[in-house]
């Protein structure tokens, strides 16, 4: 049995579908997080879980429990917010013990245990007399952590807790979030539109958009097999490059003819292709699966898997560059590789090799993956 599950979760807020049946179970020690563009409904469904918001149809189920009804405080559930949720009034003691203090059913030893156990792990044990207004950003975050910390929770909860954080201190900031989820061994859930955290750390991702489960899955698998075409554009920077065009039969197999593009395709799609209704496609391709002719690649490079067109931008990287090429009409090829782009410059032309056992097809009208 799942130590935290949702089914078939649906919610409207102010007349507009906001989630709409969802399901998710997370084991424990499990770190699944649920990544998406701002809006998708992923805060609302972490809500739900909380107890801040009910359903209007489907259940939560909390170490086996139905607890789609019960109070928030009845759930037993360690919680950190974007804002972190700390009383101003308090000194970082006061606010870490809040919580144990409010649950009840403890000692006064006993929270000062669990209180100065949380602090010391996450590097606060001097600060403990301090007001929370003295403290640096980072240091709330780890005050907002420990407080979870401290409870001896059925599951841990995360709701873009590093959004607010210096870019040089979310590292820090995620590897502490790592050790409370070590540390606890419990499921943990956790909200983010960035995709380097959701890389950095789950487990699985639950990508969420326009209110519906898109993929669930591991980073790798959103990555390199985007169940549609939402998954293929929002996973990646740059993101997967996509062409619409057509399948024809070649030989004992089939081919892509695109606007300005004809490559065989791999027979691990003949299958599928073979049972399509209809020729018409979206190839999909990620840019680091191409790379410039000359330049060392992973794969052969032939006439077969080579396009060539005119460089329209190159976007050198920390320790990579992108090269966007025309290649027909309306079609683009985004590339992505670690060699020093220097020498490519916009308006002259390039040739590209491309690994095609990377390729992806999508129905262009279903806009879910082809075999």
């Amino acid at each position: 049995m799942a130590a935290l599950e949702i089914r078939s979760v649906s919610k409207a807020l102010g007349g507009n579908q906001v989630v709409t049946d969802i399901s998710l179970s997370i084991e424990d020690g499990e770190f699944l997080v649920l990544l998406g563009p701002s809006g998708g409904g992923k805060s609302t469904l972490l809500r739900m879980v909380c107890g801040l918001e009910t359903p209007d149809s489907g259940q939560v189920f909390i170490d086996g429990k139905d607890m789609t009804r019960a109070a928030a405080r009845e759930r037993n559930l360690g919680m950190v917010f974007q804002d972190y949720g700390l009383y101003p009034n308090m000194n970082v003691f006061q606010n870490i013990a809040y919580g144990l203090e409010a649950r009840g059913g403890l000692s006064r030893s006993e929270i000062e245990q669990r209180v100065t156990t949380a602090a010391g792990k996450l590097g606060l044990s001097d600060k403990l007399k301090r007001n929370i207004t003295e403290l640096s950003g980072g240091e709330q975050q780890r005050v907002a952590l420990s407080r979870a910390m401290a409870k001896d929770a059925n599951a841990y909860l995360y709701d873009e807790p590093l959004s607010n954080l210096d870019p040089k201190l979310r590292h820090t900031a995620r590897r502490d979030i790592m050790q409370v989820h070590t540390e606890k061994g419990k499921p943990s859930l956790y909200v983010t539109h960035d995709q380097t955290e959701a890389f950095s750390m789950a487990d699985r991702i639950a990508l969420i958009g326009q209110g519906r489960l898109q993929q669930l899955g591991t980073p790798d698998d959103l990555l390199h097999r985007p169940a549609n075409i939402f998954v293929a554009r929002f996973i990646g920077a740059p993101p997967m490059n996509l062409l619409w065009g057509a399948v024809e039969r070649a030989g004992g197999g089939f081919v892509f003819q695109g606007d300005g593009l004809r490559v065989p395709l791999p027979e691990r799609l003949n299958p599928a292709l073979e049972r399509a209704d209809s020729p018409q496609v979206v190839f999909g391709l990620r840019p680091d699966a191409l790379v410039p002719v000359g330049m060392p690649a992973e794969f052969e490079i032939t006439p077969t898997n080579t396009v060539s067109g005119g460089v329209v931008d190159v976007d050198p990287l920390i320790g990579e560059t992108v090269v966007s090429v025309k290649i027909g009409k309306d079609s683009w090829l985004s590339a992505m590789f670690q060699e020093d782009g220097d020498e490519i410059q916009p308006g002259q032309t390039l040739s590209l090799g491309m690994d095609l056992d990377q390729v992806r097809l999508f129905d262009p009208h279903s806009e879910q993956a082809i075999g």
